[in-house]
């Protein structure tokens, strides 16, 4: 046989392994019925194609379409289309939000994704593909969503956090985002924030290590981004009532007194010297 089995299927399946670079059995298969294939044979067709290299087998379920002229074994899908494709609710998040953003500065091979159910992680090469449950008190709220925006890449739809809500829980758990060092040369390169939506998201999550946080972070760009004194006066009042870290395992450093918190020298200049 000359021609791999895909290659005879209508157009309409063609269409979906052009729309579909990552995709799971289940949608491979809905998109098969009006042909009335079973889904035995519609396996059986896939196992076909991953054996002639045009599909590359990611785990029991799903498959990535091999580019043309490439060879499967030395073919490695796109990371971020995986993660989408991995759970429907799948959000984008931490680095690989900064990565789709545009404000990351390094390059970090895991990705990251949020989701209702999470699951076992799914090697790539070079990195995993690690799915992360929301916060806590946005699932208590049933705010998952909040923060939530549609980016496009290779024509599919991925959902991820936008840059407000990607920094809030990038500095509350930066080891998901490369480091704190990463995480404030983001903040730093960030171009626009919408402040209300920053502010409706610390309020839901209701932690005062995330006020004085953003607050401290929000101080060093007022200038830049518009920052109202009025929003960092009510940042302030909520800031904890003991001195906290920045970066929890960060040991000395400045005391930035209006928010309580304690950074890294180098990214505190001219603050009070901390006396820890």
């Amino acid at each position: 046989m000359g021609t791999s089995k895909l290659k005879q299927k209508p157009e309409a399946k063609q269409a979906f392994l052009a729309s579909h670079p990552v995709f799971t059995l289940d949608e491979f298969y809905a998109a098969s019925r009006g042909s009335k294939t079973s889904r035995q044979a519609t396996m059986r067709r896939l196992r076909y194609a991953v054996r002639r290299g045009r599909l590359k087998f990611l785990e029991r379920g799903f498959y990535a379409v091999v580019p043309p002229g490439m060879e499967a074994d030395r073919f490695t899908p796109d990371r971020f289309l995986v993660a989408a494709t991995l759970r429907p609710d799948a959000v984008l998040a931490y680095h690989s939000a900064l990565d789709l953003l545009g404000l990351a500065h390094s390059v970090y091979r895991d990705v990251f994704y949020l989701t209702a159910r999470p699951r076992k992680d799914v090697r790539l090469a070079g990195g995993r593909v690690r799915a992360l449950r929301h916060p806590k008190p946005l699932r208590a709220r049933g705010a998952e969503n909040f923060g939530v925006e549609t980016h496009e890449r290779a024509g599919v739809k991925l959902r991820l956090t936008g840059a407000e809500r990607t920094l809030v829980d990038s500095f509350l758990l930066p080891r998901y985002a490369g480091g704190i060092d990463e995480v404030i040369e983001a903040a730093r390169s960030v171009a626009a924030l919408d402040l209300d939506r920053l502010e409706h998201y610390l309020t839901l999550l209701d932690q005062r290590r995330a006020f004085a946080i953003m607050g401290f972070v929000l101080e060093q760009a007022a200038e830049r981004l518009f920052v109202p004194d009025a929003l960092l006066d009510r940042l302030a009042a909520q800031r904890p009532i003991a001195r906290i870290y920045l970066d929890k395992r960060q040991r000395g450093g400045r005391l930035q007194p209006r928010w309580n918190l304690i950074v890294p020298e180098r990214w505190a200049p001219g603050a009070v010297r901390a006396d820890v």
